[in-house]
């Protein structure tokens, strides 16, 4: 049996929270409830992960800093050589904790979120005083050499913020800044949803943003990342290239383990495939299942070109929405 190749591995080790955002697809919150695994299961995924060739981690949550254990499974990964990125909030990064992040030699990013331009509305999203931990920390690892990568989300709101953001970060030497709108609400509850309604941004934004965006990437051009509203021409050009590659879009090698261990190729929580748990193992085998589900991201990715002939979309939400329905 031929097995799928992993070169990254997007791990959640946990989905509880110090914040609690509005707009969170996890649905975090310093209470939530999901079984996690164990130390030692983690650990076992990333020694796993290197025997079979595994090179990158995105070290991730909810809030990593949430769990006990956090520099013990990061010092795994340190002992083991795997190059890793750490993400976030920054609620939680005192000094002793960014001395402590900063000295692994296997940091390669610091991956943090800004939910506004100021302090007050940034609050007004996370619920938390965190709008200046984030850029003590932007501002820590970038005097240390360290690459620092910021998620800027904004709600309806807040979307004129963008260039403001931008300036917010752009006097820093190596960080980079993702500014996405909010689309959806992922998987609060429908009470939430509702209460919720008005902070997405709608689809006759998503034309306004992207021009915007584009425009401030020639002002900013060593500051701004991709975002993930795409149009038409980018939707069919992406396509093209994943045509050319036997495993399509699953050609970056790239795999996500879920807090309870669930294996997935998704980021987003919506995705309803899973290919088994992780502690047990990260072996995914490339048989009927695995080339099934290929197909099905060919038959969304068509369906998501479709609609992006009307409009601009947001393409990792509206992929999974079609995957939902197709499986």
């Amino acid at each position: 049996m031929e097995y799928y190749k992993l070169n990254s591995l997007y791990i959640e080790v946990t989905h509880a929270c110090n914040q609690h955002c509005r707009h969170c697809y996890l649905d975090g919150g310093i209470h939530k409830k999901c079984s996690e695994m164990t130390t030692e299961q983690i650990k076992k995924i990333f020694a796993e992960f290197k025997a079979q060739g595994g090179r990158y981690v995105i070290f991730t949550g909810g809030e990593p800093l949430m769990r006990s254990d956090v520099f013990e499974l990061l010092d795994c990964l340190e002992i083991l050589g795997l190059r890793f990125t750490f993400a976030s909030n920054s609620l939680g990064m005192n000094r002793e904790r960014l001395e402590k992040l900063a000295s692994y030699r296997c940091l390669e990013e610091y991956f943090t979120s800004i939910l506004g331009s100021t302090a007050e509305k940034h609050k007004a999203i996370s619920g938390k005083d965190s709008f200046e931990s984030v850029i003590n920390a932007v501002k820590f690892f970038d005097e240390k050499g360290i690459p620092t990568f910021v998620q800027a989300t904004l709600v309806n709101d807040y979307l004129d913020d963008v260039e403001d953001i931008l300036k917010l970060f752009s006097g820093f030497q190596n960080c980079s800044v993702k500014i996405t709108p909010v689309a959806s609400l992922g998987c609060k509850s429908e009470m939430e949803k509702a209460e919720s309604g008005d902070i997405i941004v709608p689809e006759e934004k998503f034309e306004i943003f992207h021009k915007k965006l584009n425009d401030l990437c020639e002002k900013y051009p060593n500051c701004v990342g991709d975002d993930n509203i795409l149009n038409y021409e980018q939707i069919s050009e992406m396509i093209n290239e994943y045509s050319k590659n036997p495993l399509y879009s699953l050609c970056w090698n790239s795999v996500c383990v879920r807090p309870n261990g669930d294996l997935s190729f998704s980021y987003n929580m919506n995705n309803p495939f899973v290919f088994g748990k992780a502690y047990e193992t990260i072996k995914i085998p490339m048989d009927e299942k695995f080339f099934g589900y290929i197909e099905l991201l060919k038959k969304a990715d068509e369906l998501v070109l479709t609609e992006a002939k009307n409009h601009e979309v947001e393409y990792d939400t509206a992929i999974d929405n079609y995957l939902s329905v197709l499986k």
